[in-house]
């Protein structure tokens, strides 16, 4: 059913020959909030302290009395024991504490609503080009270590205090989820990553990392029971509440040659872009940071169910402006002029390089508003170059639909 007459006339006319009073001469329209307590609650994790590549689940039961859950993130404390005195960071061109993570899984009631693989390379990506220069120098450096060396005495453990992550994901929504509406349990499953992709070193090796603490941090807002009982009424009538989220699906591929045909299958019904970005083989050694490189790329042609969805010829090195262009439209930032990306034109083809390609239609706010995918065909070529694994993340629109049972629907 098409919303075209909905609160706008059928017939184009030009609205400048009427008259409007000026918003700012109106009284404010604006309303307070329903009865509702705040309450910020911390979630420790099931299990204890983990090393490199273990993992860690939180679990938090959902239903009557759980209330909104807002403003969710991760903290954790981050130990280190390396075998030669020397400075340590967290690998990757920012040096986040999101380093640690190397999957992220989400699921309510069994139901899987994400699975973030690569996610410290997904940091990256969205923080680097999604963010700002001065929230990577000053916010992250404090929340999350971006950029901080530590002294480190060999077979001493080193304490890197407390880290705080942003979620990605539904529990990264705009949107407070309705715990009180669903039934069960929320799960969070982290897999840590090895020791190798998590920090480097100027000097010796890292024998072992040590993740304790681990805690889901978010506000718990319980509205009036009235409000409740309204929400609940109106859902046993067949409504269904509706939460919309970016899910990111993202997948390492290794490039040994200088040109690769990638096939994917996302079957989607939005998607809003496709970010790559490339770190070097060489660059995975405990001594080096893990800079995303250009590495020589020539060609990134991306195609949708058969439909080519740039024509572009990217030349790194040559042609830098027209790849960060492009880039900027996947984050609907382009020519955005109040604000910076963390990159320059000196850094940005050999620490934080990426390429984007944007599927997006309309840059409003519409629901499901970026392309149908059901497989994404991808033409990467470069002229030389050394061997790199290529972390594509595939941005698209989800929604979760919550029924008067307390169940969820995922939309795709």
């Amino acid at each position: 059913m098409s919303l075209l007459s909905v609160g706008a006339a059928p017939a184009y006319y030009l609205p400048s020959s009427e008259s409007s009073v000026p918003q700012a001469w109106k009284s404010n329209t604006a309303a307070k909030p329903v009865e509702c307590s705040l309450q910020t609650v911390n979630v420790p994790a099931l299990s204890g302290d983990q090393g490199a590549n273990g993992t860690t689940n939180i679990q938090l039961s959902l239903g009557a009395g759980s209330g909104y859950i807002c403003n969710p993130y991760l903290r954790y404390d981050v130990a280190v024991t390396a075998s030669a005195d020397g400075n340590l960071l967290f690998k990757g061109p920012n040096a986040l504490a999101t380093a640690c993570i190397n999957t992220y899984t989400t699921y309510i009631n069994s139901v899987q609503v994400d699975q973030i693989a690569n996610a410290d390379q997904v940091y990256e990506q969205i923080l680097s080009h999604g963010s700002s220069q001065s929230f990577i120098e000053r916010d992250a450096s404090v929340l999350m270590n971006a950029g901080v060396t530590t002294a480190v005495t060999a077979a001493t453990e080193a304490n890197l205090g407390t880290q705080v992550v942003p979620l990605l994901g539904f529990l990264s929504s705009q949107q407070c989820l309705p715990a009180y509406l669903c039934s069960g349990t929320l799960q969070i499953s982290i897999q840590w990553n090895s020791l190798l992709r998590a920090f480097r070193t100027s000097a010796g090796t890292i024998s072992s990392m040590r993740i304790s603490n681990v805690q889901l941090v978010y506000d718990r807002i319980n509205p009036e029971g009235s409000f409740v009982d309204s929400m609940k009424s109106e859902m046993q009538m067949g409504q269904k509440y509706v939460l919309s989220y970016m899910n990111l699906e993202n997948s390492a591929y290794p490039v040994a040659s200088t040109s690769a045909s990638i096939q994917y299958g996302l079957n989607v019904s939005s998607l809003r872009g496709v970010v790559a970005s490339q770190v070097l083989v060489s660059q995975e050694a405990v001594s080096l940071p893990g800079l995303s490189s250009a590495n020589t790329l020539t060609n990134f042609a991306t195609s949708v169910d058969g439909r080519l969805l740039n024509n572009t010829q990217f030349i790194a090195g040559v042609g830098d402006a027209a790849i960060f262009q492009e880039l900027q439209k996947v984050f609907s930032r382009a020519f955005d002029a109040s604000v910076s990306d963390v990159a320059t034109n000196a850094t940005f083809p050999t620490d934080f390089f990426a390429v984007g390609v944007s599927a997006c239609r309309v840059n409003e706010a519409l629901a499901f508003s970026g392309s149908k995918a059901t497989q994404v065909s991808i033409q990467y070529n470069r002229s030389a170059g050394a061997n790199a694994t290529l972390y594509l993340t595939f941005m698209s629109d989800r929604q979760i639909l919550i029924d008067a049972s307390g169940q969820i629907t995922l939309v795709r």
